[in-house]
């Protein structure tokens, strides 16, 4: 995007200078303790993993400040606290796969920190492996194939050693899993409806007749859509994928809902119980219109589909213009997520509309910034019809995705950091 050189300047130093800030251990981990929440270290949505990330991506674009210092000092307590504790989480977004993507964005394309990634992959391609069969065994639930903690996201990482033959046949292994999971099954009811008793996230009644289908991209069939649209355009193919990915792209294009002079999506579609009157979710990356929209974008390119396409981009702009519900500057659910959505709308589709608006939600951002807060931004979130303000430094709900999204917005993504959310 362009930007004046003065304002880039201008940028620059703001970055570099909460950056700053966030490199110092001692202060980090004593906003942690004033927090009283427990922060896993492994976790590259709200702790270490995401300063590593956010300081490998400033070293290559500020190199004299030697910010990969700093990224290392952060793997080297997340390393620490990984050899006093048996970890077998894998998750993208909560275990080891979101330190190896951590790792991997410290690599400097490959040149460093290989021994450590290869010995990490080892561990998480055998665990991956028994959970592809454990799965196949169990009911059907999101955490089992979602991006945050499921073979979605496991996929997502071990995509990046697609040339490494050990990983690629475990990553083919998860990609025939949620391939044949999207086809329809019996009465006709797709394989990826969740039984109502079994959903770990919306939990209705306890009947197996009901059958639950999320549709955000955190924990829903949007994510496994990206996934396979982006396994597939990296030449990585296993059996059925163009028709689970013909199947899911038909099965969210028909889940839209249009009232009067709106479109969007609601957080879930429930199949055997009589559903009321539609409700929109928030307009965000992990549910509601942005997230689901770019990924029938994927889709369509991928299918040829202009019908598809042009839903894709329609309701975006009117998601854009409403913004329901945002209210907080992060990632997950926030300006962050929108951001980065928005951006990749214009990359795709040179329209002038995702510009303007791209631009106008950094103003925003940098709107919700504030010297007081200890770590730049808060992380505003609605509990029990309350708004509530967090101090995180998270990727997902964190001022690390806040820096990042605004660092995107005049520079190329140097270390493909986005490419965790599926973008």
């Amino acid at each position: 995007m362009n930007l004046p050189n003065e304002k880039k300047r201008e940028l620059d130093n703001f970055i570099i200078n909460i950056s700053k800030k966030l490199s110092d251990a001692d202060y980090v981990q004593g906003i942690f303790a004033s927090n009283k929440t427990e922060y896993r270290c492994t976790s590259v949505a709200v702790s270490y993993p995401a300063l590593c990330i956010l300081f490998s991506e400033l070293q290559l674009n500020y190199p004299d400040y030697g910010f990969d210092n700093y990224a290392h000092k952060y793997l080297e307590i997340i390393n620490d606290y990984m050899g006093k504790n048996n970890i077998y989480d894998i998750s993208l977004f909560d275990g080891l796969c979101g330190v190896g993507f951590a790792a991997h964005c410290m690599s400097d394309h490959g040149k460093r920190y290989q021994s450590f990634i290869k010995s990490l992959n080892e561990y998480i391609v055998d665990i991956a492996e028994n959970n592809i069969q454990k799965y196949k065994e169990l009911p059907l639930n999101e955490l089992l194939y979602d991006i945050m903690y499921g073979l979605t996201g496991t996929a997502n990482y071990l995509l990046n050693f697609k040339s490494e033959q050990n990983v690629k046949e475990t990553l083919l292994h998860i990609l025939q899993y949620l391939a044949d999971i999207c086809k329809a099954g019996d009465n006709n009811i797709p394989r990826f409806a969740i039984r109502s008793d079994e959903s770990q996230l919306f939990p209705l009644e306890n009947s197996q007749e009901i059958r639950y289908i999320n549709l955000g991209v955190a924990h829903g069939i949007p994510g496994i859509l990206l996934i396979l649209c982006k396994s597939y355009e990296s030449g990585v193919y296993v059996q059925d994928q163009l028709e689970a990915i013909k199947y899911l792209s038909e099965f969210i294009f028909s889940s839209c809902i249009k009232d009067s002079d709106d479109i969007y999506w609601e957080t879930q579609k429930i199949i055997g119980m009589e559903q009321g009157k539609a409700v929109p979710s928030r307009d965000a990356w992990c549910y509601g219109t942005p997230g689901v929209a770019y990924s029938l974008l994927i889709a369509s390119k991928i299918l040829n589909n202009d019908e598809m396409g042009k839903l894709a981009i329609d309701s975006m702009k009117l998601s854009l213009k409403r913004m329901r519900h945002v209210i907080s500057p992060t990632f997950c659910h926030g300006l962050s997520g929108l951001c980065c959505l928005t951006r990749k709308f214009y990359e795709y589709t040179d329209d002038d509309f995702f510009y303007e608006v791209h631009m106008k939600i950094l103003d925003h951002l940098l709107e919700s910034y504030s010297d007081q807060y200890p770590f730049g931004f808060k992380d505003t979130e609605i509990e029990e019809g309350h708004i509530v303000n967090k101090d995180e430094i998270g990727l997902l709900t964190g001022t690390s995705g806040v820096i990042l999204t605004i660092l995107s917005c005049y520079q190329p993504v140097k270390t493909q950091w986005d490419s965790i959310f599926l973008l």
